[in-house]
């Protein structure tokens, strides 16, 4: 999620005020200690104007391939 936010140039303030969060909220998502629900997924879709689908393919994409082999 960090990365398609800096890639569209959007703070965590903006995109928390975008979806109705609070930016630590955002954080906590971006550094891996919570998981957002499925509504807030949703909504972080709709905030970056993509598809939910298009989303979490997206995101578990980044997830997959940010994993380190030993």
């Amino acid at each position: 999620m960090r990365n398609k936010r800096t890639l569209l140039k959007i703070s965590q303030p903006q995109l928390a005020d975008r979806v109705g969060l609070d930016y630590q909220y955002i954080s906590r998502v971006e550094r891996g200690l919570i998981s957002p629900t499925l509504y807030w997924i949703s909504t972080l879709a709709v905030a970056f104007e993509m598809q939910l689908q298009d989303f979490v393919k997206e995101m578990l994409g980044h997830i997959h391939s940010s994993k380190v082999s030993i």
